[in-house]
């Protein structure tokens, strides 16, 4: 993570901007520790400052953003505007070293963009080295392809290699964000290669009850979802949970695009797993449309937690703010994919950084904390 160190900062006035880099408000040192509301172009995220025998100034890891040289020049601009004796630099801004404009980090554009497309639209969900996304896309340029993956090297590495095809949109985000915004009937296909099998946890797998419900919402009549897994654990789980729907289970076929991973399982002499599931008919299901109010009320902004069967929450840090309200950070959501976001609170909440997902045990956990918040 990019960072810097220095001897002394100089008293902040802020909002200040310069160059394109807005620093719009800071909090109060808590333990040590600021943060610093910073913006550039579209993009937002927190600078941290760690104040110890000098002062650590850095990107904070739970707001960071995918575009690295970003985040390079607002620690520049800030480094050359209120620091002083700088003893140490481990980052190096190159203006001319520019992400590709393919990267949407924002789950609400993204599902703006894929519900108003009027293409087929293809979805693949941790596409690694990008492989089978990028020759689906430059195989069938007349639709739009979808790549979501979370691990920012391979996005970066795929963003690269796809700036030069105007079909495809990477996202930063975990998928369910974005599946739970989307309209019905509004999608052609949906690939999961080689996921993760989780056979010691198997909650934490993708593919789920709420998932296939996602999917009999959002994917068009006739439109697909395939699985390719080397694991006969996972595939067998989802012929399980698949069992009463249409669905053909290929074994070692000859794939038109084989990925790095599976072309390592092919020479090592493993099974291939095809489980591709159609759509015949629309099952659409309402009942993950559920009502909820993000930006509720607080009688008294206070650190809580609260433990269900199948959900938590949790408000450990609470930072005062120069004006009128505070930032909290928050945990919360089911127990095998937690989330965690702060929270601006001054009369009601407002989400900082990251569009909230959907899911039921997240809708849960926020109606939790209005209770909690308002005791």
């Amino acid at each position: 993570m990019p960072n810097f160190k220095c001897k002394n900062i100089k008293e902040l006035s802020l909002p200040f901007s310069k160059d394109g880099v807005g620093f719009c408000f800071q909090t109060k040192y808590e333990q040590n520790k600021k943060f610093i509301f910073t913006k550039v172009n579209d993009e937002s995220f927190f600078l941290q400052i760690n104040k110890k025998d000098e002062y650590v100034v850095k990107i904070d890891k739970l707001s960071k953003i995918t575009n690295l040289q970003l985040m390079q020049k607002a620690l520049e601009v800030f480094m050359n505007n209120f620091c002083e004796d700088i003893t140490n630099k481990a980052f190096y801004f190159n203006e001319n070293k520019k992400l590709a404009n393919n990267i949407l980090s924002s789950a609400l554009a993204a599902a703006n963009y894929i519900n108003n497309c009027k293409k087929d639209v293809f979805i693949e969900i941790g596409f690694g080295s990008g492989r089978h996304l990028l020759k689906q896309a430059q195989n069938n340029k007349e639709a739009i392809f979808i790549g979501i993956e979370i691990h920012k090297p391979s996005l970066i590495q795929v963003s690269n290699l796809a700036k030069d095809l105007d079909n495809i949109l990477l996202l930063d985000f975990d998928a369910r964000m974005v599946l739970k915004l989307l309209k019905n009937n509004s999608i052609n296909g949906l690939y999961l290669h080689f996921p993760v099998p989780w056979d010691d946890a198997i909650s934490r797998r993708v593919i789920s009850k709420e998932f296939k419900e996602e999917l009999f919402r959002i994917l068009k009549i006739n439109a697909f979802f395939e699985l390719r897994s080397d694991s006969l654990n996972y595939t067998k789980y989802a012929l399980e949970l698949f069992s009463d729907d249409d669905y053909v289970l290929l074994k070692n076929k000859e794939a038109f695009i084989v990925s790095k991973y599976e072309a390592r399982w092919q020479k090592m002499g493993k099974d291939i797993y095809d489980f591709i599931f159609y759509k015949k008919e629309d099952k659409t299901n309402d009942v993950n449309k559920k009502e909820y109010d993000l930006n509720f009320s607080v009688k008294k902004l206070k650190k809580c937690f609260f433990k269900a069967e199948d959900y938590f929450v949790k408000l450990d840090r609470i930072y005062d703010c120069d004006d009128a309200f505070k930032i909290a950070r928050i945990s919360y959501g089911a127990f095998h994919s937690p989330s965690s976001s702060y929270i601006l609170v001054k009369d009601k909440i407002n989400f900082l950084f990251f569009d909230f997902c959907a899911s039921n045990e997240n809708i849960k956990a926020l109606e939790k904390l209005k209770e909690l918040l308002n005791e």
